[in-house]
């Protein structure tokens, strides 16, 4: 039979240190390095929690998640750190890692529970409308969070990172929601008509706050235990965002779920952005998906 375990670096053994030596300081337990039990388990006593062709996320003893691949975007971090400052249940980031192949590292924190989508087709109608305004109580606080300055981005202030169904794309930050809007025109197919251009030039606006936006707040995003949501996790497409921008993304990366997730929209956002949303459903027939 072949040998399916995953061959990705060790942590290594001053990046163990300064984690441990960083949940003492939080006053987290440390574990002993230990073997977690039987299953996927690769180096160091490692488990696999989730596997791609360009990802690895491993769990490693002390309740310690280590997420690498090329395709990880370490301003994720920064992002967790943003949102773990202002009280949001995200998991402690401990620090960032690039490995001798090329290969991105974060590593962070174990948060104990399931995935809302693991136990969203057997809730009734009202524990899913409870988890809706639970997460909508997180939006109203991501909400309220001053925006660190005038930027539209990813919360470290380097770049645009959006993710479509099929595609990524980047761009350079924003000063405005003006730039914004051009930066949402550039990526139009060269082909797409002028009045097309001019017709959706015309619709954006330039009046919106700019917010803490997750970009994929999907339910396999939500961690829950007890009937309450313990964490939000894959902060990688989030930053300063239009306040629209959550709207939008909510809707175009869920288009594919099979459940009636979408249908408590209006429990979970505080405000409806429908003519934006009809707005980027036309800028998205004119792109790549």
């Amino acid at each position: 039979m072949a040998d399916n375990r995953a061959k990705s670096p060790l942590l290594s053994a001053q990046f163990k240190a300064k984690v441990k030596q960083r949940k003492k300081q939080l006053g987290r337990p440390v574990s002993p390095d230990a073997e977690l039990g039987d299953g996927n388990v690769v180096e160091d006593g490692a488990v696999v929690v989730y596997q791609s062709v360009t990802r690895l996320v491993t769990l490693h003893p002390g309740n310690i998640i280590k997420k690498s691949g090329r395709t990880v975007v370490l301003q994720e971090a920064d992002a967790l750190r943003v949102a773990e400052a202002a009280d949001l249940p995200v998991p402690h980031v401990y620090g960032t890692e690039r490995t001798p192949d090329g290969r991105n590292c974060i590593i962070l924190d174990y948060i104990q529970g399931q995935t809302l989508s693991d136990i969203w087709m057997d809730l009734t109608e009202a524990e899913k409308r409870a988890f809706a305004r639970q997460l909508r109580a997180i939006l109203e606080k991501m909400r309220s969070i001053p925006a660190p300055r005038a930027y539209i981005g990813d919360c470290k202030g380097e770049r645009i990172y959006e993710l479509r169904l099929r595609s990524t794309y980047t761009g350079p930050p924003c000063h405005s929601e003006a730039e914004f809007n051009t930066y949402l025109l550039n990526n139009l197919y060269e082909q797409t008509p002028h009045a097309i251009r001019r017709a959706l030039a015309r619709r954006q606006r330039t009046d919106h706050r700019v917010v803490l936006t997750h970009g994929d707040l999907g339910p396999h995003n939500i961690i829950v235990r007890d009937g309450r949501i313990v964490g939000l996790i894959d902060w990688e497409s989030s930053g300063w965002y239009p306040e629209y921008w959550e709207y939008v993304k909510f809707l175009q990366r869920m288009v594919s779920h099979k459940g009636d997730w979408t249908a408590y929209m209006d429990d979970i956002f505080p405000r409806e952005y429908l003519d934006e949303l009809a707005d980027y459903i036309a800028l998205s027939k004119w792109q790549p998906l």
